[in-house]
């Protein structure tokens, strides 16, 4: 968990805003407004915007204007046009000052073009690292805030905020003067009296060394830009006569290199020139202008750069209408059109209803299923079964971004025949082959295991396995697209570096996937979104239709019938014979033991053959299978600072889970772990990035039913283990104190995890099994009363420890 100041500011709105829309087929985009710019017509480096699938807008460089950018733009005082409706902001980019870490001055001018919008909550300068802690928090930010100015920054300690008063609208050029010295920063606008502030903790340096942006950024959405230095908007007017100084001695300068020029930008205009004057929209056609960028509006009925053409084929008005059955997409070819079906439909116009047990895809109907994105951030393991009717095509894929410059990525395709792991955690691609090729013919499933731990991958073909040779390098993969299985909903947007030649769709069946240990429904009512998906062999079977065993055959109506082995009975075969007649108590589960026996795993606090018998709390009995998950009442009133736990336990198992502290959900979630490994004591910890190595006590064998106590102590880094009342540990888990709280979220496991969890995937492998022993005597904080089991807890298969 983040230093106290970090953690308050995530919980701000203008500091949340977390958001991303799931796009259906061919659209993306922050808004899912557009589709694939597949013909370029923009000029001069401009970044090309599909308004439409036929229609493209052209946001200009800095230092041109027009529908194309083809025309040569003098600017001398810039102006901004805050955020178009594409998501995308003005901005001019400089490069970088090298000087800032101790001492920065700046003073600039700015002109709002419309009072009331422009100043709500808008980015006028920034320089920082991108994302979100991966190469440090450090960054300097200046903006508009409900009408006020706002300075802010942070050396990596926590951040500073120095608000203005309220803006004089009476006032047309606004003046603002900021800086900062070590750890003290100053503001001032127009004739306000000046304000200062400073950063909490003990460093002094800002640690900024990329591009300093003016009036917005060059990617622009909040979640790109550091905590508390986010803006929801680009700035709205004009900002001009910006200068600076690294010194308090040394006279101010304007910003680039050569002086005044900047590096690049995009949409900026010339303070008090309209380019729209030179635009002329056709019937009925609106120009709209956005900085130096322009385009037209067209009217109903009309498309074109200047609203002279006709509609398409696929538009509604076209005469005669598309036949795409309601929620398929058209999609316009040179001869017709073609329709795009949505999961669950096929046929020439989307007509068909489909039901999919197995998924078939095809590369020619750019066929493909999303699913929402997991927690893969330290560790992404892949499991599938498919089999392949072509030698190319990506079987899964998923990016930082869904663009050419996808950032971060993680890509799983098949390439002349191999198998391909391809991965990038932000310093280079990794590239992983099997040895052997697959079989194309349709006459073997293959089972593919791949992925990565940390920076170093791995990946199997039918149990042939090849691991990359471990180089040192970033360790997190950051991805926030959804799961695309079998193709991607746009192919040109997928990473230029994820597949070895041109990103092709994949031909052919799969029918398992697991991320992380999590299973994929590969259904039409399992994804979220998809397009152009068939069933494997047509028919209701499926490999996971009938379980444990189980064999599905398929009915003349559509329907199947599953045809149990004699332990089993159920529609699909999922209720065990022997629990048909089971007299469980208490919301018990009922477990087959052998032929048309059972018995019962009773809920925490139940005991006896049938739980139906209250047993004593007080010192719980673990068999390894069992768990404990409580829930901290008192959690909204403790010092995350300072942790404490203590418990005593007596063990037959050398290699456990015995206590985690911590909400479990999550790779990035903090915890607090103790354990067994090999039978000795071992302690893990993670307060935010998992800066920590777990601590293992090697010199002490824990065994043979001895109780045990165990004492943990953390004060923000510092760590104290008390093993039998003696210490044996005292350690700083960071020096740098970049996270110093536990974050825990009220939650505590005993013993283990729910029953359908397995423990090696929950703590990422720290430990193994659940815990066989027993435990009492469990102390949390300063509470002076031991924890009750019963109450806020929830359990199975615990006994009773004084037996």
């Amino acid at each position: 968990m983040k230093i106290s100041n970090s953690r308050l500011l995530k919980q701000e709105p203008d500091d949340a805003e977390d958001w991303f829309c799931e796009c259906p087929p061919l659209y993306t985009g922050r808004l899912c407004q557009f589709n694939a710019c597949e013909r370029n017509p923009c000029g001069h480096g401009a970044t090309c915007i599909p308004k439409s699938p036929l229609e493209a807008v052209c946001l200009c460089p800095y230092g041109r204007q027009g529908l194309l950018c083809e025309e040569p733009l003098n600017i001398t005082r810039a102006r901004f046009s805050g955020s178009d409706e594409f998501g995308y902001t003005s901005f001019v980019a400089y490069s970088p000052i090298p000087s800032l870490s101790f001492f920065y001055e700046f003073k600039l001018k700015f002109t709002l073009a419309i009072n009331s919008s422009a100043v709500k909550d808008n980015l006028m300068l920034f320089a920082g690292h991108k994302g979100q802690g991966n190469a440090g928090d450090d960054f300097l930010v200046l903006g508009l805030r409900h009408g006020r100015v706002v300075h802010k920054f942070n050396l990596g300690s926590g951040v500073a905020a120095i608000v203005s008063d309220r803006l004089n609208h009476q006032i047309n050029v606004h003046t603002i003067t900021f800086g900062r010295s070590k750890k003290t920063g100053w503001l001032k606008v127009d004739g306000q009296r000046n304000r200062t502030g400073s950063t909490p903790g003990p460093l002094l340096g800002l640690n900024v060394f990329n591009q300093l942006f003016v009036g917005g950024y060059n990617e622009y959405t909040p979640e790109l830009l550091p905590l508390g230095s986010r803006f929801r908007h680009g700035f709205l007017g004009c900002i001009f006569d910006v200068q600076f100084r690294t010194r308090r001695d040394r006279k101010f300068q304007v910003l680039g290199q050569p002086s005044g020029h900047p590096a690049f930008g995009r949409s900026v205009g010339q303070c008090g020139v309209d380019p729209c004057v030179h635009v002329h929209c056709r019937n009925g056609g609106t120009c709209v202008n956005s900085g130096s960028s322009v385009y037209c509006q067209c009217p109903f009925g009309w498309k074109g750069a200047l609203c002279s053409e006709t509609v398409s084929v696929c538009d509604v008005e076209h005469s005669p209408p598309p036949l795409c059955a309601h929620g398929s997409t058209c999609i316009p070819l040179p001869n017709g059109y073609t329709c795009q079906c949505p999961l669950g439909t096929a046929g020439l116009y989307c007509e068909k209803a489909v039901a999919i047990s197995d998924p078939f895809f095809s590369s020619n109907q750019s066929s493909w299923m999303s699913f929402p994105p997991v927690s893969a951030r330290h560790r992404t393991v892949v499991q599938l079964q498919f089999q392949p009717l072509s030698p190319d095509g990506i079987l899964v894929y998923t990016a930082q971004h869904l663009g050419a410059k996808a950032g971060d990525f993680f890509c799983l395709s098949l390439t002349a025949g191999f198998v391909q792991l391809r991965y990038n955690l932000g310093d280079g691609t990794h590239v992983l082959q099997s040895v052997q090729r697959v079989d194309l013919h349709g006459r073997t499933w293959h089972t593919v295991k791949a992925g990565r731990v940390g920076h170093q991958g791995f990946l199997s073909l039918d149990n042939k396995e090849i691991r990359e040779h471990a180089t040192e390098g970033m360790t997190t993969l950051d991805v926030a697209t959804d799961i695309f299985v079998g193709g991607v909903s746009t192919l040109s947007f997928v990473s230029v570096d994820a597949t070895e030649g041109e990103p092709l769709g994949f031909t052919g069946g799969l029918r398992e996937l697991l991320i992380n240990g999590e299973e994929f429904e590969l259904t039409e009512t399992g994804a979220i979104s998809g397009a152009n998906v068939g069933d494997w062999d047509g028919t209701a079977c499926g490999y996971k239709v009938c379980h444990n065993g189980g064999r599905c055959r398929a009915s003349e109506s559509g329907s199947f019938t599953c045809l149990c082995l004699p332990s089993w009975t159920g529609s699909v075969c999922n209720q065990p014979v022997s629990c048909v007649n089971n007299i469980c108590k208490q919301g018990s589960l009922c477990a087959p033991s052998s032929g048309t026996s059972y018995r019962c795993i009773c809920p925490l606090g139940w005991g006896g053959r049938y739980c139906d018998t209250e047993i004593a709390t007080d010192t719980l009995k673990f068999v390894g299978s069992s768990y404990v998950k409580y829930q901290d009442p008192r959690y909204n009133t403790r010092n995350f600072k300072h942790t404490e736990v203590s418990f005593s336990f007596q063990t037959r198992s050398n290699d456990s889970v015995i206590m985690w502290m911590g909400r479990a959900e999550h790779d990035d979630d903090d915890y607090l772990a103790v354990g067994l490994d090999h039978g000795h004591l071992k302690i893990a910890v993670n307060l935010g990035e998992r800066l920590s190595v777990p601590i293992e006590f090697r010199n002490l064998t824990l065994c043979c039913n001895t109780w045990h106590n165990v004492s943990i102590f953390l004060n923000g880094t510092i760590i104290q283990v008390f093993l039998n009342y003696k210490r044996v540990l005292f350690h700083d888990l960071d020096p740098f104190e970049r996270y110093v709280a536990l974050n825990y979220g009220g939650q505590l496991y005993f013993g283990g995890f729910e029953l359908y969890r397995n423990v090696s995937i929950v703590t990422a492998g720290l430990f193994s099994n659940g815990f066989e022993g027993s435990l009492r005597h469990v102390y949390l904080f300063k509470d002076t009363k031991t924890l009750l089991f019963l109450n806020n807890s929830e359990g199975f298969n615990v006994y009773e420890g004084n037996e």
